[in-house]
């Protein structure tokens, strides 16, 4: 049964056959793995894509099509789990925080630095998008890394103003930037390639 064809296989799973499930998974399960990784980037996530994956298959083993590409159908809800577990991390602080500090200490590549710059980039354009008082309270704070009573004593206003300004900044900007910057996470760091 291991040198059957996925075609094969395919037919003997949707019959409820757990041997020939068993083969499936042994056959594909490091691929997907491999592929879930390559991602996302964590061991953990990827070692639920498969499980999802495999359990999905099982689940709706009787609606399976032999006459379609079986290796093609478990990529693509690797895949698909991928992104709807990146559409929901975006989100969160703490997964930012990990994604931005693993991929600018640990890889390096030239996509990851392409990731980082388009980040930037969208952060600079919501930046430009504040009114000009809010936008200089803001560079001044994050970017010269000015304290609030600083900021406050250059531009001759009372330190609560500044600290108004800086929440309404930061929530204009961190509200564009999960607006714009999804996208830009699931196919710039991610770099969805289709592996067939």
């Amino acid at each position: 049964m291991r040198d059957a064809t996925d075609e094969v296989l395919c037919g003997m799973i949707r019959n409820s056959e757990q041997a020939a499930f068993q083969v499936l998974y042994d056959r594909y399960r490091n691929q997907i793995y491999g592929y879930t990784l390559k991602l996302c980037g964590s061991p953990e996530v990827a070692l639920d894509a498969v499980q999802e994956v495999f359990l999905q298959v099982w689940l709706r083993h009787k609606t399976l099509d032999p006459s379609k590409s079986l290796k093609a159908y478990l990529f693509r809800a690797a895949r698909n789990f991928i992104f709807d577990y990146l559409r929901k991390a975006v989100h969160d602080q703490k997964f930012r925080k990990h994604f931005l500090q693993t991929f600018e200490e640990g890889f390096g590549t030239s996509d990851h630095y392409l990731y980082t710059k388009q980040l930037e980039d969208i952060k600079m354009k919501a930046i430009s998008r504040l009114p000009t008082q809010r936008q200089l309270i803001y560079k001044m704070s994050k970017i010269d890394g000015l304290s609030n009573q600083e900021i406050a004593h250059q531009l001759g206003i009372s330190i609560n103003t500044v600290r108004d300004q800086l929440v309404k900044a930061s929530r204009f900007v961190r509200a564009y930037l999960h607006r714009h910057a999804d996208i830009a996470v699931l196919l710039a760091v991610f770099r969805i390639i289709s592996p067939f």
